[in-house]
């Protein structure tokens, strides 16, 4: 694909991902996914206020020019960069892993209740193809960004930084991050250290911005929810009968979608059928 420039016109296209049909998942927070549901728009927010101080690791570049070109001296590559906002999605089909660092249920010993319900979590579904039918209505509205629905790279520290060198010293110099293509790489590498979590990004990158003034740190876009989530799942280690109660929840809200039980949390009995006699215990 030829490299289009971050002033050019808007468009969105895939990286890394080349079936658009596959299930991607992602777990909202529970209240978050209610708005989302009754407000029907969706946040993406900036990468530099997520946990990980090196999810846009291009800002934290200088460009040093003392060796080769007399006159040039330092110079920070985020002078390059446009803002851009993300949404995490995960290629994972699941684990207790990701479910217990984005989902938290403690169950009071008295009700059965989950007492933390701010830090609980719902599992959504959805394809890097219904997200991209999104964003053309984004498009449609008149938005001012590009999308692009990426797979994350996980590679080394010296790999990463060895790519922003090669960049930088390449064809186009450190412009290259002012091209879509090159502001959404710059935000699909990532240290091997979060490769369990299988990420796909979903990017907007903003098409025209003012440097001297701070970009917001969230930006909303318009969803049908009963559209672009394919299934909802809630964590399995809620009691049947607060189960229940959530899906009344949603259901009232205006999902109107599959709602999946998840089995991951409960009792299995085995029947063993045994062809020889046994000793009693």
């Amino acid at each position: 694909m030829k490299l289009v420039p971050i002033s050019g016109d808007l468009c969105r296209f895939a990286v890394r991902l080349p079936d658009l049909d596959a299930p991607i998942r992602r777990i909202f927070p529970l209240q978050r996914l209610l708005e989302a549901i009754n407000t029907r728009q969706m946040a993406l927010v900036s990468p530099q206020h997520w946990d990980d101080p090196r999810e846009d690791p291009a800002a934290l570049c200088m460009l040093d020019g003392s060796q080769h070109a007399p006159g040039k001296s330092q110079q920070p590559l985020a002078a390059y960069l446009a803002p851009a906002w993300a949404q995490c999605w995960s290629m994972n089909p699941g684990s207790d892993t990701l479910l217990r660092a984005y989902s938290r249920v403690d169950l009071d010993p008295q009700t059965r209740r989950n007492s933390d319900r701010s830090s609980e979590g719902v599992t959504v579904t959805t394809t890097v193809r219904r997200l991209l039918a999104a964003a053309e209505q984004w498009h449609a509205v008149g938005a001012d960004g590009h999308v692009v629905a990426g797979r994350v790279e996980y590679l080394d520290d010296k790999e990463i930084w060895q790519r922003m060198v090669d960049a930088c010293n390449g064809e186009h110099g450190p412009r290259f991050f002012c091209t879509v293509q090159g502001r959404a790489e710059s935000l699909l590498w990532k240290r091997n250290y979060f490769a369990h979590e299988q990420e796909v990004r979903l990017l907007l990158i903003g098409r025209s911005w003012l440097q001297d003034r701070p970009s917001p740190k969230v930006r909303l876009v318009n969803i049908d929810p009963n559209a672009v989530f394919t299934s909802i799942s809630f964590d399995p280690r809620l009691q049947p009968f607060e189960l229940n109660e959530r899906i009344t929840e949603f259901r009232a809200a205006g999902y109107t979608g599959e709602i999946v039980r998840d089995p991951s949390y409960q009792k299995v009995l085995s029947l063993l059928v045994m062809m020889r006699t046994w000793p009693d215990p």
